[in-house]
């Protein structure tokens, strides 16, 4: 039988020589579980906290009966019982036991892989709890109180809230993104889409497959910045799990973000349906203190009103330059068609008002020279009036100067 020698928590732990990479491997994964439930992450993950006492006394015993409790509890935990399956290996006499005997080896790199990013994400200090604030958000919208904010490069699912002066860390949930892995181009690659997205709706879990946990949120995927780079696909989601696992290995779904069936009900209480929330997806995010992005919305929303004082000028020379000769594309006009469509439109008239409201600009994750902008107009002149939701895409030219590429 192995036997445990404590020296220091992690790095001086000792094992037998021959199994001490292992063993440093196996703690690493319960100390990850123990930090993520000391922050409060997570109920299930708090149920590891004495399986760590019961390693720091050098009590091998003592630790596979705290795990076998915990994969008692939840049986469906596929790394509880990966944990519990090292631990009797070590016991055992040989760490490569469970190697030697698994048969879905795909499913055993997979929850390795999981442990070794729960680990990472804690033993580094991460942005959002450090008071950074991804550079992606820029103005949100009076009625969007939540922003959800999709990092693959770090396997979390971040909230932040709308406040008064700025935008607030909430919470973090450990996810699961397409097998195809990032950047969705076609239907059926399995890839999840780089891009700002919204919460379209809800699909309760009954009326869905096991697979898909308690239920759905679909989100906006194909944008039409997707249409206008031809991408495909759709029924993208953010969605629980099947009820064998508590939850999926990191890239396992077919593009879509994929939480527990805990933390989906969990991070209902963020999300609005009626298409308001914003679901920003990236590989990774630049980060910025709040004073940087003040500085960010109070430039930009200086570029919209200049589009808006320029259009109620009735000078549509100065309205036109806001706009991009080469690259503008709204499914329905290019530039020549959408100028001539302008200056018919506008000619004659006495007087344009714009009133703009619910303003939410975003930038683009994948490009980061586009920048994402919705909001209410209330359109007024001596002919017409109307009020629509307004959508926008800016694209920076190589002369540093903003243009539109897409309106609706």
């Amino acid at each position: 039988m192995a036997d445990f020698k404590r020296t220091n928590l992690i790095d001086e732990y000792n094992l037998m020589a021959s199994f001490k990479p292992f063993f440093t491997f196996l703690l690493c994964a319960l100390l990850t579980l123990y930090t993520l439930a000391s922050h409060g992450v997570s109920e299930y993950e708090n149920e590891v906290i004495s399986s760590i006492e019961a390693i720091e006394k050098a009590d091998i015993n003592r630790s596979i009966n705290s795990i076998s409790e915990i994969v008692k509890k939840y049986p469906n935990s596929k790394l509880g019982h990966l944990m519990l399956a090292d631990l009797l290996s070590v016991r055992a006499g040989s760490s490569e036991l469970v190697n030697r005997f698994s048969q879905n080896t795909k499913q055993l790199i997979g929850l390795r892989d999981e442990i070794r990013q729960r680990w990472e994400y804690l033993k580094h200090p991460t942005p959002p709890t450090t008071g950074m604030i991804p550079s992606s958000i820029i103005q949100t919208s009076q009625d969007q109180e939540y922003v959800l904010i999709v990092d693959a490069s770090r396997a979390r699912l971040y909230v932040y809230r709308t406040t008064d002066k700025n935008y607030e860390y909430v919470d973090s949930y450990f996810m699961t993104l397409g097998k195809g892995g990032m950047d969705k181009r076609k239907e059926g690659d399995t890839k999840t889409p780089i891009g700002v997205y919204f919460v379209t709706g809800y699909i309760p879990g009954e009326t869905l497959p096991p697979r898909y946990g308690p239920g759905a949120f679909p989100i906006s995927y194909p944008n039409e910045l997707d249409r206008i780079h031809q991408k495909t696909g759709y029924g993208i989601w953010i969605h629980g799990t099947e009820p064998e696992n508590y939850n999926r290995i990191p890239l396992a779904s077919d593009g879509c973000v994929s939480l527990s069936n805990d933390e989906f009900l969990d991070i209902k209480q963020y999300i609005k349906t009626d298409g308001s929330t914003p679901v920003i997806i990236a590989r990774d995010f630049d980060w910025a203190d709040p004073e940087t992005i003040e500085e960010n919305r109070n430039q930009f929303s200086a570029i919209i009103d200049k589009w808006k004082d320029d259009w109620e000028s009735l000078d549509l020379d100065r309205y036109l330059s806001h706009y991009s000769n080469d690259l503008f594309d709204n499914g329905q006009h290019d530039y020549q068609s959408w100028a001539h469509h302008k200056t018919r439109v506008n000619s004659g008239k006495q007087f344009i008002k714009v009133n703009i409201s619910e303003l939410s600009i975003f930038s683009y994750p994948a490009e980061k020279e586009i920048v994402a902008v919705k909001f209410k107009q209330e359109y007024e002149s001596d002919t017409y009036s109307s009020v629509s939701l307004k959508k926008q895409y800016w694209s920076r030219a190589s002369d540093g100067k903003w243009k539109i590429i897409y309106e609706s």
